[in-house]
């Protein structure tokens, strides 16, 4: 009876194996069918460039040579490092091993613990390499896990200088974003030019150092038969007097960055298994949470996957909304948020209420920059 069981079980391993397969395979193909649309959709529209210079470099320290920034300021894990008295913008690595765009503060004995740019430039994928303007109204990165035509693609989010806030973040659109992986992009502080630096046309082992000159880009319908030529980038308007600058880097700075303090008695965490709260009351005051997903019917607690608190909302239609914990600061529940993507709801977003009441996030940041700010250490949980 041995043989037949124990071939029994290989068929049904085998079974398991070609369906585990199948899924993976499902799903390369739906993102390259995504990734092939979101193509269509960017390269509909292109903007004018000229570009001056290209290098080809080795894509191990490709930001090395980008040599209109201060010798020194580029780190070895390829993150840039302007001014220890600035502000800071990082792409960090989370407990999940993916990373965002992070900005800290320098303070008194140290920085400001580090939180998301924004919730618009989360995502489950990684965002790298970014790159502040020299007027500080534009923050540019790159991200694989937005939307883009495949690989990583560039962004920029916009400085809302009324709120205080970065917002507004947009792909940048075609040839900036192609099929390749488009790692960077900066304008250079002398206002002549702007690099982007991408692999389009080269192996995946190197990327191609491009050098534009720095104009306001205009966006103009184009041709199908015209994407391929644009996106090759190649030089239209030489410039004999150009060279490329290799950098020295730096080992990583030793920043210290501050530990949230813990105040609320019900933290947000992230772990095995989710829970509703106890008590689904909302304090008084000023509260964000970070809504998960609206049911027909009750909730369970699968339905979580390993986040608490989460607090259910009845709606005048009958459903019930879910949103996770209690956080009296926009930043911690931004850091939250980053970690909610990445659990598995990429749509979550954060909605604020005051005194038990839904309001707007404009209102919300509004108030909050009036009132005492309470922080909640946000604590991820394997």
């Amino acid at each position: 009876m041995k043989r037949p069981l124990l071939l029994l079980a290989a068929i049904f391993l085998a079974v398991i194996s070609l369906r585990a397969q199948e899924d993976v395979d499902s799903l390369a193909l739906l993102r390259a069918s995504v990734a092939r649309q979101n193509y269509d959709a960017l390269t509909a529209y292109a903007a004018d460039v000229t570009v001056v210079a290209t290098r080809r470099v080795p894509r191990s320290d490709f930001y090395l040579w980008c040599g209109h920034l201060a010798d020194g300021s580029w780190g070895r894990d390829g993150n840039w490092y302007p001014d220890e008295t600035q502000v800071l913008y990082l792409s960090r690595e989370g407990d999940d091993g993916s990373r965002d765009i992070v900005w800290s503060s320098p303070g008194d004995t140290a920085w400001t613990p580090p939180v998301p740019i924004c919730d618009e430039a989360v995502s489950p994928g990684d965002e790298r390499f970014p790159m502040l303007s020299p007027d500080g109204k534009r923050l540019y990165f790159a991200s694989d896990g937005l939307f883009g035509a495949g690989g990583y693609d560039l962004y920029v989010a916009h400085w809302d200088p009324q709120k205080k806030i970065w917002g507004q973040v947009q792909n940048m659109g075609f040839p900036y974003s192609s099929k390749g992986d488009d790692l960077l992009f900066y304008d250079t502080p002398d206002g002549r030019y702007s690099v982007l630096a991408s692999n389009r046309d080269c192996g995946r082992d190197s990327v191609v150092i491009y050098v534009f000159r720095q104009e306001t880009p205009v966006f103009r319908p184009i041709d199908r038969k015209e994407v391929a030529a644009r996106e090759k980038l190649a030089v239209t308007a030489p410039e004999s007097g150009y060279t490329f600058v290799k950098l020295s880097p730096i080992a990583v700075p030793n920043i210290r960055f501050a530990e949230p303090e813990e105040k609320f008695e019900e933290g947000f965490r992230i772990g095995k298994e989710g829970a509703f709260a106890r008590n689904n009351h909302l304090p008084a005051g000023l509260v964000y949470q970070v809504q998960l997903f609206v049911r027909s019917g009750q909730p369970t607690v699968q339905q979580l996957k390993g986040i608490s608190p989460v607090f259910t909302h009845p709606q005048r239609s009958g459903k019930i909304l879910c949103a996770a914990g209690l956080f009296r600061s926009y930043s911690e529940a931004e850091t939250a948020l980053a970690a909610i993507k990445r659990a598995g709801f990429p749509s979550a977003f954060i909605i604020a209420f005051d005194s038990g009441k839904s309001i707007p996030l404009t209102q919300a940041r509004k108030k909050e920059s009036s009132v005492k700010v309470i922080t909640e250490e946000v604590r991820i949980v394997k």
